[in-house]
């Protein structure tokens, strides 16, 4: 008996990597259906009849792909496959009871320490697939401009690349080659995200806790399995973990439902960062040196998180400040009002709040498999001193006007704000709100009574009528 030619497969494999599974099974299926033979494909004539109808079916499937940088229904897929191969985490009634109950307890509490409303979503438990199907939307948004530009530069590094490929692959794509490139390299990159979007469902303890609004609307909701995880090596009782974690999920909702511009204001200054990120050119041809385009399976081993220039440009150092500045803020804001919620109710709340400040500060495991994908370093170097700006806010007036410079962007303090506290908060700027609301309350006042707001024109000097 023959020895099996391994070049007989290699066309699927080929497949697999472009088209993903499902997508490279159906041509498959649509060509055994037809009486093809698929395992005679690297002896067919490229110019027979039937080449011609198989490379009919394969730009059939390069057309109808899905468009863009990423290919998602590979990434989902890849992510539901790495948080499942080695079991899932299952929610038992007593899971979902518990997760409801200790929501509704933090919420009771936090309605002492602050002065926003509570979010009125509902309260749920998620497992780690749960928190793929609810994120995935807004992970999209996040991560998409930086696979825009990914995609650009493998593509333009890969048309050397191309020579490599089998003569009967580079025939049967002719001018479909471009297309093939952009199909190859959105499914590498949806293999990549797919896999850093299961590790982020791993690490997240509920729908905020990074910082990052990574679901729309006001749920709340806490991931019981990975709570159980962190706790195990904590001295705190499960119990008390649990309870901690929903108090700051139901600050962040909170947080994110009373001031109505925060989220959008994250999400657009995370694509600002992402559109004029960097590609280190190099790095991507040293990473497509090593790949054999003739061997689809080695395609999936390129590293995306090591192509991003060290340096950021000026306008994206300006946009970090802005985004680790609000991070700070957002996360000192939660931990400070967390802290005054717990202080009398739970024997481990002191050593608990540290223990997330460090992991914050330092960048927990979700924060780094975000920020590695886009090229971001999320680390809010400034979580203290933003801890302690709203801790002197809260001591030089009190939880409406703490709450009140949420109001607006520009209210907040900057980088520099932060440095010096108590210059922000001085008494002759403590009384902001008040002369924005009268400055407010006077325009409307003479819009309403048809009087111009500017006020009336003065006369001219007798030599200028």
């Amino acid at each position: 008996m023959s020895e099996p030619n391994p070049r007989d497969d290699q066309w699927k494999e080929m497949l697999r990597a472009v088209l993903g599974d499902q997508a490279a099974e159906e041509v498959i299926a649509s060509m055994e259906a037809q009486g093809f033979d698929p395992a005679a494909l690297s002896r067919m004539n490229p110019s027979g009849p039937d080449f011609s109808v198989l490379m009919g079916q394969l730009r059939s499937m390069l057309a109808g792909a899905p468009d863009g940088p990423v290919n998602w229904q590979i990434a989902e897929q890849v992510a539901r496959q790495s948080l499942t191969r080695d079991g899932v985490d299952t929610l038992t009634e007593g899971d979902v009871a518990r997760a409801k109950s200790n929501l509704e307890l933090a919420d009771m509490w936090l309605n002492e320490v602050t002065a926003f409303d509570p979010s009125y979503g509902p309260a749920q438990a998620w497992s780690r697939l749960d928190w793929i199907a609810h994120a995935q939307s807004t992970f999209r948004r996040m991560t998409e401009p930086v696979a825009k530009n990914l995609t650009a530069a493998f593509t333009r590094a890969m048309q050397e690349q191309m020579e490599q490929m089998p003569e009967e692959m580079k025939g049967m794509l002719g001018d479909q080659a471009g297309t093939f490139m952009e199909q190859m390299m959105a499914s590498m990159t949806g293999m990549q995200f797919g896999a850093a979007l299961a590790e982020l469902a791993r690490q997240s303890f509920g729908s905020t806790d990074t910082g990052l609004p990574f679901v729309e609307g006001h749920t709340t909701a806490l991931v019981p399995a990975n709570i159980a995880d962190f706790a195990e090596d904590l001295e705190a009782p499960l119990d008390e973990v649990i309870l901690f974690v929903a108090v700051r999920e139901q600050a962040h909702a909170r947080l994110f439902a009373s001031s109505a511009w925060l989220r959008a204001y994250l999400l657009d200054t995370i694509e600002a960062w992402a559109r004029d990120i960097t590609i280190d050119m190099g790095a991507v041809e040293e990473q497509l040196r090593g790949i054999d385009m003739s061997n689809p399976q080695a395609m999936p081993e390129i590293d995306l998180t090591d192509v991003f220039s060290p340096a950021p440009t000026e306008s994206q150092g300006a946009i970090l400040t802005q985004l680790e500045t609000i991070l700070a803020l957002i996360e000192g804001w939660v931990s400070e009002v967390t802290d005054l919620a717990t202080v009398g109710h739970l024997p481990h709340a002191a050593a608990l709040r540290e223990m997330f400040t460090r992991r914050r500060a330092t960048g927990g495991p979700a924060e780094v498999t975000f920020g590695n994908l886009v090229g971001l370093e999320m680390r809010p170097r400034k979580v203290r001193e933003a801890a302690a700006f709203w801790r002197m806010a809260l001591a030089k007036g009190d939880q409406d006007s703490r709450e009140y410079l949420w109001s607006h962007p520009d209210l907040l303090p900057d980088s520099g704000d932060l440095d010096k506290p108590d210059l922000f908060l001085a008494d002759d700027t403590s009384d902001l709100a008040t002369e924005i609301d009268d400055l407010l309350a006077d325009i409307f006042a003479d819009e309403e009574a048809g009087e111009d707001p500017s006020g009336p024109e003065e006369p001219l000097p007798p030599t200028e009528r």
